[in-house]
């Protein structure tokens, strides 16, 4: 029977064939054990290292051209590892920036070997099994907060915000299949609950911030250049002004919030805590303690900070706000180079989505968004092996790519950057 197709030739139907895209399997199985390593632990680090660098090493050749293209990006995390020669603590500043560095760089080899919607339909299956793990197999904590199958509800939280983020942005993709919209409406339906599930009050006022703000730029696709400018403005004046009006009155939004709750929203001591942040910067103003060498045992205001909250632990525990915390650290220069990441990549990531209506730019807009309108109450950046870091760059690196290659796409007559 098979002599006999083959001298068919071209009368016969060409037989059915499966590809397999080693870069899809290899970004699936990195993704997936970062989303899962506060449950796996160790084995979730060795799973999402050897994964991205084999990733990495298919193609060294890349490599270097992808270094080179986006060598600013890893200054943060170079600066961290120089840290040490000031550092309180030496070894951990060397450890944890060359773990740091590691991770920017599977991250930017995420961005760079997979197409943005193969990136994003990864993570979704990724966040979704998640959510379903949390849903079958999740824990209480001592107080009764459900856990999922994470270790805090705070990681607990941001993967199901990454869930909604990434869901919204299939389902709203009016070019995404029939059957990516639906899984964006089932993950939706399964994450939106357990956000709440995770009672972070943080993480559920900056993902309705972050959807209106979505939705705002998306309804305004279709309207002129200088009214869709103007409301776009109008939307970010408001913006501004509600979270500076926030921060003013913060100490009444918090009374009221526990009155009516009777709960503590875990928003309740920050500025006692960024109090005592801005002391410690002043004593090292430049340069800050080292990268990860403050919350360690034996540190003076650590532990008094751990004795006053009764962080038994003495983990798990910072200033919650990323630029007080950066600065305490790592100084006013890491603190720069940390912003210099997070304020390019919500810029570009606007003109993205600006310019496009897909999924990839929908979600890289929102998950930077998200993390920027975070990081005044809590820390979800920069840590290795941690997957809303990598999310975040990758975002950077897409948007950047998607903004250089326009033009590109023009010029061969195609409808935009990246897809």
């Amino acid at each position: 029977m098979i002599t006999e197709y083959q001298h068919q030739g071209s009368l016969a139907a060409p037989a059915p064939t499966l590809t397999i895209c080693p870069n899809t399997v290899l970004g699936y199985l990195s993704v997936n054990a970062l989303v899962l390593v506060s449950y796996l632990g160790f084995k979730g680090v060795v799973a999402f290292l050897a994964a991205g660098l084999c990733m990495l090493l298919r193609r060294p050749d890349r490599a270097g051209v992808e270094m080179r293209a986006f060598w600013w990006i890893y200054l943060l995390p170079g600066w961290c590892i120089l840290s040490l020669f000031w550092s309180d603590n030496p070894y951990l500043s060397l450890r944890h920036g060359a773990q740091l560095g590691v991770t920017f760089l599977i991250a930017a080899t995420l961005a760079n070997r997979l197409s943005p919607i193969v990136f994003l339909r990864l993570l979704f299956s990724a966040l979704a099994l998640a959510g379903v793990a949390s849903l079958l197999f999740g824990s209480l904590r001592f107080d009764g907060v459900w856990l999922g199958i994470f270790e805090s509800k705070n990681y607990y939280a941001f993967t199901m915000v990454a869930l909604v983020l990434c869901s919204f942005a299939l389902l709203a993709d009016p070019a995404e299949s029939p059957a990516w919209r639906g899984a964006g409406f089932i993950g939706l339906a399964m994450g939106l609950p357990q956000i709440k599930m995770a009672e972070s009050l943080g993480a559920i006022l900056a993902t309705v911030f972050v959807l209106a703000a979505a939705l705002t730029i998306l309804l305004t696709h279709a309207l002129p250049f200088a009214r869709r400018a103007g409301v776009l403005t109008l939307f970010g004046a408001t913006a501004l002004a509600g979270i500076l009006a926030g921060l003013h009155f913060q100490g009444q939004i918090l009374d009221l919030i526990i009155e009516r709750t009777g709960k503590d929203p875990s928003l309740t001591g920050r500025t006692e805590l960024w109090s005592l942040a801005l002391g410690e910067i002043a004593r090292s103003p430049l340069l800050g303690t080292g990268y990860r060498a403050f919350w360690v045992q034996g540190s003076p205001l650590a532990e008094q900070i751990w004795a006053e909250y009764y962080i038994l632990s003495k983990s798990g525990f910072n200033f919650h706000n990323l630029f007080l915390s950066s600065a305490v650290e790592i100084g006013l220069i890491g603190l720069l180079l940390s912003t210099a990441l997070l304020v390019p990549a919500l810029f570009l990531s606007t003109f993205w989505l600006m310019r496009s209506r897909r999924a990839p730019a929908i979600f890289s807009f929102m998950a930077v968004t998200f993390v920027l309108a975070l990081s005044m109450v809590e820390v979800p950046v920069f840590f290795e092996f941690d997957a809303v870091t990598v999310i975040v760059l990758v975002a950077l690196v897409q948007s950047l790519r998607a903004v250089r290659e326009e033009p590109q796409a023009r010029t061969r007559g195609q409808g935009g950057p990246l897809s």
